[in-house]
Order: structure tokens, then sequence, then C-alpha cells
């Protein structure tokens, strides 16, 4: 209370001495102390000037700011405005939503302020315009005014239109304003120009030639749409005059009642580019087909169905390009053939080059066969030709999958080489498919010999012929050439040939079934059943070697020498029991030693000699790919082949390795062969790998596998390890030692089974 009695005193004082006649004035500086005083108490508001001389108050700068706006003519800039009355651009902009508050005639746009006096300049300026150009558009206005569009079609022109602006807004472009009279001369314009035309032509030879708008010309368009019609409502459609039209229209209906088609390529040339679309609207009653290069009437269809009727109730042939329009191509022919041959027709007819033949005069023809047929299959029976084919064919069955692509990633240009390579014919020796396939070299050179040998093999198998086509064509080229089919005798030979030579393997395979039919069966499914056996044999081989040379140098060589010892003399076994049974020999070589076993080979022929003694040496060598080269050249002798390597299958190969670790694990109950599965899992899961080794081979192993274990699975597992070492040693700790891996088991059988492929970092 005391600074408010206070404040009143000085104001009192201050008003008495301004209004006091004394000679004594207070100094600038006590009147800056009072004036800040009394802004700093909020007593006074007051807006210094940009000199900071000088002072005004709110109500007098919105006075100022609307006085300067009429003196500038309805319009000025904020900045402007600012330098014209010396304060700050902040204090014009906070004070600008007084000056318009409740005048509703002065704008805000863009940093400047706009009365309606101006507003009311600028529609007069714009109608004078207009009335000179005959249109306007609010984007040139823009540019002309420096206003934004929206605010000069609200507030100026569409507020003025029909008062002081005198125009229509355009309908389609509502951006746009013209004059009756401009319309009026724009669509003499465009009624002039496509009265006058002819022919089609193109909307921007118009518009360039009448001078107006694109948009102008389409909305006009519609109400002079007598003369003509448009292909699209875009710059680049045509116009179609109706006389031009109109000529077209009669070409079609014309052309088509005399012949029954329309051709696509005399439509382009008449200048229709979709011609399907306009033939579906010309001719709507029609049923029409439409082929590769015309359209045709149901009519010819039917006469074509007719025709070939008439060939299959013949027994006949049929020439049906001749009897069709000149200007249907092959594709055209082929369309109709595919219409007209109904199911229970293709029963009874063969297509060869556009003639439609029965099969009633294809089997009279082949009825002239069937002595030669039984002549030829029985002398290649008698010749071993017979069983020389089905010895490749059972070789070439199992052949493709030894030459399968190896690597995951192949080269694109070797992938485009082979599918280039290979590729279907209908025609041929024998009218079969034929594929030619192109292998990539792999590290061993036998697979480039394995390729050529079973490309030599398809070849043989390919032209095992029972009966020639020379021979086919000596017998039917008389009967052909009367009936004038002499151009024929080629594909018609081409399509008996496979059937004859069908039916002469038949025969031939009769006539070998009925001696050693039941003979050769047998040694034939023994034969399969050992090959896959061997095969299977080999694979794991191949998988453990990779496998153990995970492991540290110097443990391979004593795996290496493990894995030749057990699975490849297995090998081995299998191999010399088999030859000792194609040899007629009694030895049974499970129980021999390897000096043993090269006695046995050794006393073989040479054949078998040349081939097994390589294999029997590598038993005792210290590689397994000199073991692979020597088994692979001993199949051979005995006509088995090594299937190819196949990564997937080789992938589930490990998986159900481990899986039955796994179950002979669970149901094990022996104390150390517990830990021997465990490892043997351990290592599977963690490498991806399957490993062959002995029990010995334990603890070197878990010291490799320690990387992939935590702490306290390599303390479990090296414990039990302990123990299983002191229950073998027989001591007087074994029985303490049994019953503490006793108590183990069950937690090592669960690191096995809960053990998880590493992560990529652990890896």
């Amino acid at each position: 209370m005391a600074d408010w009695e206070e404040i009143k005193r000085l104001a009192a004082d201050f008003q008495k001495v301004q209004l006091s006649s004394t000679s004594q004035k207070l100094s600038e500086r006590n009147c800056i102390e009072i004036i800040s005083y009394l802004k700093e108490k909020k007593i006074i508001d007051l807006i210094f000037t940009v000199d900071g001389k000088e002072f005004l108050t709110p109500s007098h700068l919105i006075q100022d700011i609307r006085n300067e706006l009429y003196v500038s003519g309805g319009r000025i800039n904020l900045v402007e405005l600012a330098k014209i009355i010396g304060v700050d651009l902040a204090h014009i902009t906070a004070h600008l939503k007084d000056v318009l508050k409740g005048q509703k005639d002065i704008h805000s746009v863009l940093g400047q302020l706009i009365d309606s006096s101006y507003i009311t300049k600028i529609a007069g300026e714009i109608n004078e315009k207009l009335s000179q150009q005959g249109q306007i558009n609010i984007g040139d206005l823009t540019i002309q005014y420096d206003l934004s569009a929206e605010f000069l079609q609200q507030q100026v022109v569409d507020k003025h239109l029909g008062k002081i602006i005198h125009g229509k807004q355009d309908s389609n472009d509502p951006r746009v304003y013209f004059t009756e009279s401009f319309i009026a001369r724009c669509k003499a314009k465009v009624r002039g120009a496509l009265s006058g035309l002819t022919h089609p032509t193109p909307v921007t030879s118009i518009l360039n030639h009448i001078n107006i708008s694109e948009k102008l010309f389409f909305s006009l368009f519609d109400q002079t749409s007598m003369y003509g019609s448009l292909t699209s409502r875009v710059v680049g459609a045509q116009y179609i005059p109706n006389v031009y039209a109109r000529s077209q229209s009669e070409w079609v209906n014309n052309f088509y009642k005399q012949n029954g088609y329309l051709e696509y390529d005399s439509l382009a040339r008449l200048g229709i580019s979709d011609y399907k679309s306009y033939i579906r609207k010309q001719l709507s009653s029609e049923e029409l087909i439409f082929l590769n290069s015309c359209a045709i009437s149901k009519r010819i269809l039917e006469r074509a169905e007719a025709d070939v009727e008439e060939c299959i109730s013949s027994k006949s042939h049929l020439d049906l390009q001749s009897n069709l329009p000149s200007v249907f191509n092959d594709s055209d022919t082929k369309l109709i053939l595919d219409s007209v041959l109904t199911k229970q027709k293709q029963q009874q007819t063969i297509v060869i080059e556009n003639y439609v033949i029965s099969k009633a005069f294809i089997e009279n023809l082949s009825k002239n066969f069937d002595g030669l047929v039984k002549e030829k299959a029985k002398q290649v029976v008698e010749s071993g030709r017979y069983q020389q084919y089905q010895t490749e064919l059972q070789v070439s069955s199992s052949k493709p999958q030894k030459f399968e692509e190896v690597e995951e990633k192949t080269d694109k240009r070797e992938e485009r080489r082979k599918k280039a390579a290979g590729g279907k014919s209908g025609g041929g020796t024998q009218g079969r498919e034929t594929k030619t396939k192109s292998t990539k070299k792999t590290s061993r050179s036998k697979h480039v010999e394995e390729d050529h040998d079973f490309e030599q093999t398809v070849e043989k198998r390919q032209t095992l012929e029972i009966i020639t086509s020379g021979n086919i064509q000596d017998l039917i080229q008389k009967e052909l050439d009367e009936d004038g089919l002499d151009e024929l005798t080629h594909p018609v030979t081409q399509y008996l040939l496979p059937q004859l030579n069908e039916k002469g393997l038949e025969v031939a395979a009769e006539i070998y079934a009925t001696t050693i039919a039941d003979r050769t069966a047998n040694r034939r499914q023994t034969h399969n059943e050992l090959q896959n056996k061997l095969n299977a044999l080999i694979g794991d081989v191949r998988l453990f070697e990779k496998g153990l040379k995970l492991l540290p140098d110097d443990l391979q060589p004593q795996l290496l020498k493990y894995l030749l010892k057990t699975l490849c003399t297995d090998v081995v076994t299998e191999i010399l029991n088999y030859v000792a049974a194609e040899q007629n020999l009694n030895t049974q070589t499970e129980n021999l030693n390897n000096d043993q076993r090269l006695k046995f080979v050794n006393d073989l022929p040479a054949d078998f000699k040349k081939s097994l003694l390589p294999l029997v040496r590598s038993l005792v060598g210290q590689s397994i790919d000199e073991f692979m080269v020597a088994v692979e050249e001993s199949l051979n002798a005995c006509s088995m082949i090594i299937k190819k390597i196949d990564k997937k299958k080789d992938r589930t190969i490990v998986l159900n390795h481990k899986h039955v670790l796994l179950e002979q694990l669970n149901k094990c109950d022996d104390l150390a062969l517990v830990l021997h599965l465990t490892t043997l899992v351990i290592f599977t899961t963690a490498t991806q790998c399957m490993l062959h080794a002995s029990g010995r081979h334990v603890a070197s192993i878990l010291q490799f596998l320690k990387q992939y274990l935590s702490e306290e699975q390599v303390a479990e597992l090296t414990s039990y390890h302990d123990f299983v070492t002191l229950m073998l040693s027989g001591g007087t700790e074994a029985e303490n030692a049994k019953e503490k891996l006793k108590e183990k088991m069950q937690v090592v059988k669960n690191i096995a089974n809960e053990f998880k492929k590493p992560g990529t970092e652990k890896s």
C-alpha cells in the first residue's frame, strides 16, 4: 500500500509539474527514469521506436497502420510499413490481429495488408484484361499481382464475378474464366476445322492450326461431335471424321459378307489399330473366332469340321491348308485344327504338316511291317545287341544322377550354355525327345571320362533300331505316291519309326524272355541291391572323412587308419564277395586279412585283378582319396557306378545319423559307451559332420569340443571321462567310480539331447 501511495503521489507531482507554468523543466534522464518505472510497474504500455528516442501507445500504432494502408492505396508490405512508422516488425506483427479485428475489408496476405479498395481496383483491371483476351487464368494473375491463387480466386474473381468481372468460369478447369464471345469464336474454329477433315488427323495438328488450348478443345468437342469422334481424351489422340468411319464400316461389312473372314493386316492398312475391339463392335451379331492373322466366321469352322469328318469316315487324308483361304498361315491352321479336332476325333486322326490323316489309314500302312518286325527283332536278339541294349539302359537310368551339378553357385554364363545345349525335338531318328547334357569339370579327371561314356551310352540307346527308316520308306513309298502324298513320305516314316521300333522291342523282349528271363531278373535285382548298399557305405566313408578333417592334424592319421580298417574294409569285402560269386568261387572274404585278400585277387582273371589290386592295397595306405579312386575303378569292373554327390541328401544323412546316435544313447546302459555316443552326438550337432572314431579317441575329441561347450558342460563331461578311466582301470576305486557314473549318466545324456548348434559368433 505504501508503494501505491508513493506512485499516486509521484503521478500527482508529475501532473502538477506538467500543468505548472514555471520555467523549471524535468531533465531527459528524469523523464526516462519515470517512464521506465511506470512501465516496470505495468501502469502504462508504450512501444519504442527503432531509434529509441520516441514511443507510442498500441492504439496509436494501430491507427498509424490503418492510415498508412490508406495512404499506400489499399496495399502495403508489413516490412515497408515497419520502416515507415519506425517501429520493429515484431510490434507490427504482434498488433496485426488488433488491426484486422472487426475490419472485414482488410486482409493479411503473404506478409501484406490489402483492403477492399485495392481488391475492387484489381477486379476492374482483371475485367478489362478478360474483355481484351477473352479468357484469363488464375495462374497468370498470381504472377502479375504477386498474390496467392486462392486469394485471387476467392476474394477477387469469384466475389466480383458477374458484378465487376463479366465472364464465366470453365466447368472443366475452375481456375480459367472466359467471355461468351471468346467461347463463340473458339467453337466456330473447332467446328470449321472438324467439318473440313476427311481422314484421321492427330489432335495436335488440329490444335496447332486453330491455336486453342487442349482442354478447351476437348470441352468444346462434345458440342461439335456430329462431324466425327476421338480415339481418346489425350493429346496423342486422333480425330476420325464420320465420313471416314462410314467408309471403313462399309468396306469391313462387304468384305466379311463376301469372304467370311477379316484379315488384320487389311484392317491395319485402313487405319484400324485396335482391330479386335473394332471387329467385335462392328460385327456384334456375328459369331467370330479370332486367329493369329485374321478373324473368321463360324461357317469356315463348320466347313473345316465337315472335311475332317469326311476324312475319318473315308479312312483317308485331308490337306486342310488347301481348303482354307490363302491368307491363313500355319498358326491359323493349327488353331482351326485345335478347334475342330475334339478328343474323340484326335483319337482317330493324326496331324502331319497341316495334313489330317486318319489312323485307320496309318494302321493299314503299318500292317505291311508285321513280318519284317518279327524278323528284325529275332536278328537283334540272336546277335546280342538286345542284351547289350538292356545293360546300357540300366546304366543310363541311374547315370544322370551322377552328373548333376555339384556346386550350388554356378556361373550364369555356364547356366545359359547348358540351357542352350539342352533342347527338345519332335523329329530325330526315332521321333523321341533328345537332350544333350553338359557337365562342369570336377577335380577328378575320371568325371570327364564318365561323362563321355554316359553320352555314348545315351547315343547307343537312342540309335538301337529294330527296323530302320529306310526299311519303312521302301514299303510305304509306292502307296503314298499313288495317293499323292509323296511329300509326306519322310514325316510318315518318322511317325511310324518309333511305333514300329517299340513294337520290335516288345517282340525282342518276348523272345529274350523265353530263354533267360528269370535268371537275368534275379541277377539284376541282386546287382542293384549290392550297388545301393555299396553306394551307402561309400557315402558314409566320404562323410566320415569330411568330419575327421575338422580335428587337429595330429589326431587325423589315427582316425583315418581306423576308418580304413573298418568301413573301407567292409566295402572291399562286399566287392570281393560279389566277384567270387560271379566267378563261381566258394571263397568267403569276411575273415581274410590283407595278405590273404591280395592272394585272392592275384588268382582272379586279369580284368578283375587289374582294378581290385589297387583297392586292396589302399586299405593299408593313408589316403581316402586313393581308396575312392580305387573303389570307383573296381565298381566299373563290376558294372556298377558310384552315384553323384548330393549335398541335400548329405544333410539328410547327417541328420539321420545324429538321430540314430541319440536313439542308441537314450537306450544305452553301458557306462563307457554312453560317453562315447555323447561325444559323437555333440560333434555331429556342433559341426554338422559325421565322425567315425573308437573309444580310445574320446579324450582327444572332447578336447576339440571344448570350444563349443559351456564351462559347466565341459566340467561334467571331463568328470565323467575321469570316472570312466578309473572304472576301466580296475583298481580299488573302480566300484566307487562305477556308482558315480550311474549317478552322472543321465546328466551326460541330457547334455547330448539338449545340445544345440552353436551360433555364428561362437563358431
